[in-house]
């Protein structure tokens, strides 16, 4: 048997051995240490490229021809019988879009089109209208899009003509874009604008007339890192 004086130098070594356990056994069980709970800041992810290039605008202007449908509601005053169509017209407008990532966003645009009435005396008038949409398109320096929404669409003349009416309207087309640099992009538009047809507008069943509208414009691009699919990561 080890005498007392035995046992009581081994105590200090034994305390020793025993201070891992009692470490341990003093954690909640089921956590891990700190130092594994989560990745170093420099192991976190990096952000996909498409995430770099967010809030995008563009201004810019367009000019073209605007074609109206003969068949037009654009009546302010009695409707006359055969109706009366609005000659093709020069188109100028100003567009201003928001894109939160390369490949959708929003736009507004307004245009005026001075023309005349297809009559006799070809009566000067114009037509003008003020739309917005969503627009899809694909991230690349030679961009096809697509557009579709609405807003409104009308015509101005002298009363014994036509008068003035603005009517609701929906818009679908597409186009392409070049994007020259990340400040500067081309762009080439078609649309085809849907309004009330002069059957409606002298009281019989609703149809619908269509517009076309083709025009080519320069905008100014905020926000974009370059002109090739995405930015360098």
């Amino acid at each position: 048997m080890p005498r007392p004086s035995t046992l009581l130098a081994l105590a200090p070594l034994t305390l020793v051995l025993l201070a891992p356990s009692l470490a341990r056994a003093d954690e909640p069980a089921g956590e891990e240490p700190a130092a594994d709970a989560a990745p170093a800041e420099s192991e976190a992810k990096p952000k996909p490229p498409w995430r770099k290039e967010m809030h995008m605008i563009e201004v810019g202007w367009l000019m073209g021809a605007l074609f109206p449908a003969k068949d037009h509601g654009l009546y302010g005053v009695e409707p006359p019988s055969p109706p009366r169509a609005f000659k093709t017209g020069f188109d100028i407008g100003l567009r201003l879009a928001y894109m939160p990532v390369r490949f959708v966003g929003v736009e507004v645009e307004g245009n005026v089109s001075p023309t005349k009435v297809d009559v006799e005396e070809g009566k000067r008038s114009v037509l003008f209208g003020l739309r917005g949409h969503v627009i899809l398109q694909l991230p690349t320096r030679i961009t096809p899009f697509i557009v579709g929404g609405g807003g409104m669409f009308g015509g101005s003349s002298k009363d014994e003509l036509i008068g003035k009416k603005v009517d609701g309207a929906l818009h679908v087309g597409g186009g392409v874009k070049i994007y020259i640099s990340k400040w500067v992009v081309l762009r080439f538009d078609g649309r085809d604008i849907v309004t009330p047809s002069y059957a409606k507008a002298a009281g019989g069943e609703p149809s619908f007339a269509h517009h076309g509208e083709f025009t080519i414009g320069v905008s100014f691009v905020w926000g974009r890192k370059g002109t090739k699919m995405w930015p360098k990561s």
